[in-house]
């Protein structure tokens, strides 16, 4: 990486926290943090560094809310139910929105205002990157899936031809992901970039080292407390998927809740007719 991209890098993660393997590749659902904050803030002429309080960052997509500091802001992080809640050390957030109603309960436990406004990030993706713009072709193959990055692969072998790596760039993700009639994922990103696109997905447990935490509180923040969990892939095919959320109402939700504030910008107008519906954006 060259000195004008890492100065770059650390300048923005002033700003904002996304989290990174150590590998340094990206893991799309945590990266796309980065990327999709950045489009919002373009919405106002505004860059993630031109943030105006840059010793507290804002949080948005993945389960990183352990790695919040006292005075940061919240919007649309979630608790990762792997972490003990004693490695939670902040005592004052500013929340503007969570991923769903567990996280929302853990924190007004330990005394943190919460609204009650619910969902990941990630559905805001086709309002900015539709569909028809990212990829050259949808719906190619009946299925596709989509482990996640801690996965062991043995339970994946027979499907090579069928996978959709969570280790890529956003753009790369959703160009292969909207290929598929039908999303297996055992990772969440996976799960809700395909509800976000409008393709049915059903979530797998391979028998990984995931908490169920997280599921449990994004289907809940969709309306959704009752879904379908998969032990194998052969039985996520035979599985009814769980019914799509309206994306467009929680997108909506969670782009007015931005703390387009912290940045010293106006949030933009949300008319109707100039928003990138669900249907539009995978046409």
């Amino acid at each position: 990486m060259d000195l004008d991209r890492l100065m770059t890098n650390w300048q923005e993660r002033r700003c904002l926290y996304w989290w990174e393997p150590k590998d340094g590749e990206p893991n799309v659902g945590d990266y796309l943090a980065r990327v999709l904050v950045g489009a919002i803030l373009r919405l106002a002429d505004r860059e993630i560094v031109d943030k105006r309080n840059k010793r507290k960052r804002l949080f948005s997509i993945g389960s990183v809310l352990h790695f919040a500091r006292d005075g940061e802001t919240v919007w649309g992080t979630g608790v990762n139910g792997k972490i003990p809640a004693d490695a939670h050390r902040f005592r004052a957030l500013d929340v503007r929105a969570v991923r769903g109603p567990l996280t929302r309960e853990f924190l007004v436990k330990h005394g943190i205002d919460c609204p009650a406004v619910y969902g990941d990030p990630a559905l805001l993706a086709p309002r900015f990157f539709p569909a028809a713009l990212v990829a050259e072709r949808f719906a190619s193959t009946d299925f596709l899936v989509v482990p996640h990055l801690n996965d062991p692969p043995e339970p994946y072998q027979r499907y090579r031809d069928r996978m959709c790596s969570p280790r890529q760039f956003p753009a790369a993700f959703i160009r292969r992901l909207v290929q598929g009639r039908r999303i297996v994922a055992a990772s969440l990103h996976g799960v809700i970039l395909a509800e976000a696109y409008g393709i049915p997905a059903v979530l797998l447990d391979a028998g990984g080292t995931e908490a169920r935490f997280k599921y449990d509180d994004y289907y809940a923040g969709t309306g959704r407390t009752d879904y379908p969990v998969a032990r194998s892939v052969e039985e996520a095919l035979a599985i009814e998927p769980v019914e799509l959320p309206d994306v467009d109402a929680i997108a909506s939700r969670l782009l007015r809740a931005f703390p387009f504030d912290l940045w010293n910008a106006s949030a933009p107008s949300q008319n109707p007719r100039e928003r990138v519906s669900n249907e539009t954006a995978r046409a």
